[in-house]
């Protein structure tokens, strides 16, 4: 690089900090490029000089880190010394400011320490000593504490980000070596503070000590064992940030920023001392800082046990420390339970307490209490342990004592499920809504692991709730939201209840028709619909009760929860569509009213046509045509006046779209041919939607033909007429010419997935039918060269712009090549180009291409040898296959996807073994630099060898691709 301008430079680094992002992303470039440059090592320093602009000299300081943590090679030894001093001298010169600066030159130490661990092995000791007991004149006391707490924090991060040619377990070990003066270093500090007066640089600097023990412990380790002292300290500095202002009567009871911050990095710090890797190793030492926890800690969660509360953020990390400590010490938890033992059994029981309060916590998540949600999976993992336990007295021992606990617990999941009401409302904003949303769902988990305890108690347990809700809302019936809870915990376990249950179910299915909806929120009638929907299986085996639930739908096909109630009818039509029969036409007949009132939105009337579809096939032969035509016709009725008109308005795209999609979904659920005796009365039958396809096709054609530029259309209606293919099978055939023209039509202009795979479909249903057979190979044909026409256009570089094209072009020659391979034996077809285009497509860099184009060639390879002309054409590319497999699991593909390459190897050594060999050694070995320059000869050698060896492990092949790429891309370092 030229010799750098040390002016130029400085405004070049001025104008990166101060100018806009477009001006930033122009010099990036280069500033980067100048910090990667030998030069760094000398303008680094004059950018720091005295009275340089804080720009520079923040560069400067930032471009030193990273020469020492990337380029440490690059330093002599013999200079390494005179480094050490510069950065000693310069975090002086710095100790007044700014600190944005002084903090990267401490990181920069601590990487120079890191380093240096062999050569200067009193490194830390030094550094404490130097800092700790003020030897640095004209720098104050705080300062100097607070600069040595800053290199004592970084040394563990820099010890895994650093370049280094130490192997990084060697590395942690020598840095673990210096885990226990660090942490007594930080202790002595901390213990001295305790006892006097906080100021605002005590609270920096505690908070900094504090996470400078956390660092060090998170990703060093620090044994439990040596860990009471520090967690004494921590407790204690939590209480004393929380009671004073909470016991002041001339405060508000608020913890102050401060406060907060150093009561959290404390919290914090306590749990990743007991959620370490090792410390089940320990578990009397970890019940002993459990026992800590719970003693200092829990009169502050009972303090703060109320909606709105002041202190929500220290709650909220107490009870983090609660739940982690309990899953990591799940075994702890369940010996507690059987223990004979007082003391671990009280533990125990307080443990599981508090976070049973937690769960409880008063107010609605998330506005006015943000704790409970972080409970919720420690109810999962419980019962799980439990379930888990091998004897089989100990394991009912366990769910004795768990099964009260689920029992209250379903009782607060209820309350915690309440929606804000009415007078609540405006107070939410939609995150919070979308935030509640989520929470419950989680609670409607947290349902099904309480049925795991509990089985049927559960609905024993519920319908009381449900009980006493309709007793409250006798006195006060605005209080819709416990009810609209019950009811949706109703729906949380309905998966589980068969129609042996007929206590509780049918009280609820009686109680949901007697609440009048009217009266109350509605969001009370879109939980009842939900629910409904839910019971179809219990619904089936009781079909007395399903006239009751079509009246509920039907009530609310006309209401605000329209989308609810079509959802509810989909479900029922779908697993109860045989006992639907006598209720077919009423329910056709109220869809015809809700479709026609114009309430609906449209994906509403989307989702009721399948209902129609399901109810429609009930119907007798000489009934269907009217429905369709009442039903059916305006779809198409619109969309040939879209078509005469030329509209090609947004407005007109929409309502294609929209009334494809009714066309679809009816296609997708409208089948006469229903596996009961009873309904096939006609055997002359004609399937309705043969009917509506042969009066429809050419409307196909013209959407086609209209829309060609809109892949949404194309792929809407490409989706009506799989939809109606799949279901009609063989009674298709007398349209399979009518489709070759449409598909041909839009490959005449794009070829695009959507087409691709109808074809696919109708080539994989139709080829073995020997009426078909010549049409369908035709259609293959077609398909294959407008493909090729579309990758030949495609620019070298332009490939990723039509990857979702590649990838559907090879997964639907997969599902060719794995069921009819025999279509693909055609000389029509060229495999010089399918092999070519797959070969390009591993190259790119979507994850699609990738794989779609590796499980083709793998299949195609597979198959090759049953057919003389794609065995030769394996025997012509083998050898690029295999190149450029190899150089995709080396440099090209994204790392995470190299084991998919797994596949071509497997495959080739199946059926070409000795090729394989010869192939890969002329591939590997006669370059010198092939894949990259990284790996040696010794290295292809052996991988060749493992290639060839494993013709059946694949997840061992898996392993030693993955190793190879890790070599090839110098990454090793990283993954020791």
């Amino acid at each position: 690089m030229e010799p750098i301008d040390i002016v130029r430079l400085e405004e070049a680094v001025v104008v990166f900090y101060r100018s806009t992002s477009q001006e930033q992303a122009h010099l990036h470039e280069w500033l980067t490029k100048v910090q990667l440059s030998a030069q760094a090592w000398q303008f680094s320093w004059q950018l720091m000089q005295l009275g340089k602009s804080q720009e520079a000299q923040f560069f400067g300081a930032i471009t030193l880190h990273s020469k020492l943590m990337k380029f440490w090679h690059e330093v002599p030894a013999e200079n390494r010394d005179e480094l050490k001093q510069k950065i000693l001298e310069t975090i002086i010169q710095f100790a007044g400011g700014p600190k944005l600066v002084l903090n990267r030159l401490c990181i920069a130490l601590s990487a120079y320490i890191v380093h240096m661990l062999n050569d200067w092995p009193t490194a830390i000791e030094d550094v404490i000593n130097t800092f700790q007991n003020q030897q640095i004149p004209n720098v104050t006391k705080e300062m100097q504490l607070w600069i040595m707490l800053e290199v004592l924090q970084a040394i563990p991060e820099e010890m895994q980000a650093i370049y280094t040619s130490v192997k990084r377990s060697t590395l942690r070990g020598e840095v673990a070596k210096r885990a226990p003066l660090v942490m007594e270093t930080t202790e002595t500090y901390l213990q001295m503070q305790l006892d006097r007066e906080w100021d605002a640089d005590a609270y920096g600097n505690m908070t900094k000590a504090v996470k400078c023990a956390s660092t060090w412990v998170k990703n060093i380790g620090f044994s439990i064992e040596n860990c009471q002292n520090i967690t004494a300290l921590l407790l204690k500095m939590v209480n004393k940030c929380y009671w004073p202002c909470v016991q002041d009567p001339d405060g508000d009871g608020c913890m102050s920023a401060d406060e907060n911050d150093l009561a959290e990095v404390c919290l914090k710090t306590l749990l990743y001392i007991i959620i370490q890797p090792d410390c089940h190793l320990y578990p009397i030492t970890a019940s002993i800082l459990i026992k800590m926890f719970l003693d200092s800690l829990c009169d502050i969660t009972k303090m703060e046990w109320k909606p709105d509360n002041n202190n929500e953020d220290i709650v909220s990390s107490i009870y983090t420390l609660f739940v982690s400590a309990v899953e990591r010490h799940s075994t702890l938890l369940l010996t507690g339970i059987t223990t004979s033992d007082p003391e671990l059994s009280s533990l125990c029981s307080r443990l599981v307490n508090e976070i049973l309060q937690c769960t409880d916590k008063p107010g609605i998540y998330p506005v006015e209490e943000s704790c409970s949600s972080m409970a919720l999976g420690f109810w999962y993992l419980l019962q799980d342990e439990v379930f888990a336990i091998a004897y089989e007295a100990e394991r009912f021992k366990c769910w004795e004592y768990i099964r009260p606990l689920y029992a209250h617990l379903t009782r607060i999941l209820v309350r915690k499920a309440e929606q804000p009401d009415e007078n609540s409302i405006d107070k939410w904003t939609s995150d919070d809504l979308e935030t509640f949303r989520c929470y419950r769902q989680d609670i409607s988990d947290t349902f099904m692991y309480c049925y795991e305890v509990l089985r049927n108690d559960i609905l024993d347990i519920l319908s009381t709730v449900l009980d006493e809700t309709i007793a409250q809302l006798q006195t006060n019936p605005t209080l819709w939201t416990k009810l609209e809870a019950c009811i949706y915990a109703f729906q949380s376990v309905a998966e589980h209840f068969d129609g042996d249950e007929t206590k509780q179910i049918p009280k609820l299915m009686r109680v949901l028709n007697e609440i009048p909806y009217e009266k109350m929120n509605e969001k009370l009638l879109g939980t009842a619909l939900e629910t409904v929907g839910s019971y179809c299986q219990w619904l089936k085996d009781n079909p007395v009760y399903i006239p009751s639930a079509i009246q509920l739908l039907v009530r609310g096909l006309s209401s605000p929860m329209s989308a609810q109630a079509t959802l509810g009818l989909k479900e029922l039509c779908r697993d109860c569509q045989l006992q639907m029969k006598p209720y077919a036409e009423f329910l056709l007949n109220e869809c015809q009213a809700a479709l026609t009132s114009g309430q609906m939105k449209n994906s509403d009337c989307v989702r009721l046509m399948f209902s129609i579809g399901k109810l429609m096939s009930l119907l007798t032969s000489d009934k269907i045509p009217n429905y369709l035509d009442i039903i059916v016709s305006p779809c198409f009725e619109e969309l040939t006046a879209i078509c005469q008109a030329e509209t090609k308005t947004p407005q007109a795209r929409i309502r294609t779209i929209f009334r494809l999609n009714m066309i679809s979904t009816l296609f997708s659920s409208l089948n006469t041919d229903l596996d009961d005796d009873d309904q096939i009365e006609d055997l002359q039958n004609v399937q309705p939607v043969l009917i509506v396809m042969q009066k429809t096709m050419p409307i196909f054609r013209r959407i086609a033909e209209l829309w060609v530029e809109e892949l949404d259309v194309l792929e809407t209606a490409c989706s009506a007429l799989k939809h109606a293919i799949v279901n009609l099978k063989s009674s298709f055939k007398p349209m399979l010419q009518d489709l070759c023209y449409f598909i041909v039509a839009i490959f005449q202009t794009r070829c695009c997935a959507p087409t691709l795979e109808i074809s696919k479909t109708a080539i994989v249903i139709f080829y073995k039918d020997e009426g078909c057979k010549s049409l369908m190979q035709r259609l293959l044909v077609e398909f294959v060269s407008h493909s090729f026409k579309l990758f030949e256009s495609t620019p070298e570089n332009g490939f990723s712009n039509i990857a979702e094209t590649i990838e559907m072009f090879y997964a639907c020659l997969l599902q060719i090549v794995k069921k009819i391979p025999q279509s693909l034996d055609d000389k029509a077809i060229a495999y010089d180009r399918l092999i070519f285009y797959a070969l390009k497509a591993m190259t790119l860099p979507e994850n699609g291409p990738i794989r779609t184009s590796i499980q083709f060639l793998s299949h195609f390879v597979m198959q090759s040898r049953n057919y003389p002309q794609m065995t030769v054409a394996v025997l012509t590319a083998g050898e690029e296959i295999l190149k450029t497999a190899v150089v995709c699991v080396a440099c090209v593909t994204p790392r995470q996807q190299v084991e998919k390459f797994a596949d071509i190897f497997l495959s080739v050594n199946k059926k070409y073994p000795a090729e394989l060999a010869i192939w890969l050694r002329n591939i590997m070995l006669q370059s010198p630099n092939f894949p990259t320059n990284l790996v040696d000869e010794a290295e292809k050698s052996r991988f060749i060898t493992q290639i060839i060896r494993e013709k059946v492990n694949k997840r061992l092949l898996q392993q030693h691709i993955t190793e190879f790429a890790i070599k090839a891309r110098g990454l090793s370092d990283k993954f020791q």
